[in-house]
């Protein structure tokens, strides 16, 4: 997928997830009701099925809908609890970050791995389009960037066959996002297109081990991956200690 075409699909995924969210906020779609067909949401809005799941996928880590194998997708009930942390502080942003990125590294690795082993064409042209969309990235926002990148960590999970990997991964999004926000918001200014660059040849290096079924290539590229942040996040926190 090219560019443009990558850009253009994240716009329409955007004023879709736009509009679903004012459908749930203003109460068109309560709490527990079933959500119409994929098949549907596209000839209402009028755009293809990747977009429509783009956009499902992002409210569902938003802890928006919830997905029931075989039934459908649903609005949240009200009472429904995700995994998640207290954030108070700065200091308990980069805290929690980091806790974050500790649970992410047993889980991950592990996950790349079993990519690996199990890749698929189908599973394989996910991931790379998930690095093809996070490449394209122009003067995102933060939000925007930090979806992106978590995208490309969930393709990998989806790819290893096991669905309790994907379900973990989208349980901790809201979570890892957070980690992802304060990521990406350390570079400022004419360094952010070089942090998009240095991050998409991060991922390019773990979805080449994939590629090749290089199960501890996989593992070590991910593993650096993760490890950079989490050796600046532990820096921050001795600094203000």
């Amino acid at each position: 997928m090219n560019a443009s075409l990558g850009i253009r699909r994240a716009n329409l995924a955007e004023t879709v997830i736009q509009e679903l969210s004012a459908r749930i906020d203003n109460g068109i779609w309560g709490p527990g009701q079933k959500l119409p067909s994929e098949q549907e949401l596209c000839k209402e809005f009028g755009v293809s099925r990747p977009v429509v799941r783009e956009a499902v996928a992002s409210l569902r880590l938003g802890g928006r809908l919830v997905a029931r194998q075989g039934v459908g997708v649903f609005v949240v009930e009200q009472d429904v609890k995700r995994i998640g942390f207290a954030i108070d502080t700065v200091v308990d942003d980069v805290r929690a970050a980091a806790q974050i990125l500790e649970l992410r590294l047993g889980v991950e690795v592990e996950s790349v791995a079993r990519a690996a082993e199990r890749r698929s064409p189908t599973s394989m042209a996910q991931i790379t389009e998930a690095l093809d969309r996070f490449s394209a990235l122009s003067d995102a926002s933060l939000e925007e960037e930090a979806r992106a990148d978590f995208e490309f960590h969930l393709a990998i999970a989806r790819a290893t066959n096991n669905p309790h990997f994907t379900q973990l991964l989208e349980a901790l999004g809201p979570d890892i996002i957070l980690d992802l926000n304060l990521k990406h918001s350390q570079v400022h200014g004419k360094n952010r297109q070089a942090h998009i660059k240095k991050i998409a040849r991060e991922h390019g290096a773990i979805l080449s081990a994939i590629t090749m079924g290089d199960v501890t290539g996989a593992r070590t590229a991910l593993r650096k991956h993760l490890e950079e942040s989490l050796s600046r996040y532990q820096r921050l926190l001795d600094s203000k200690a």
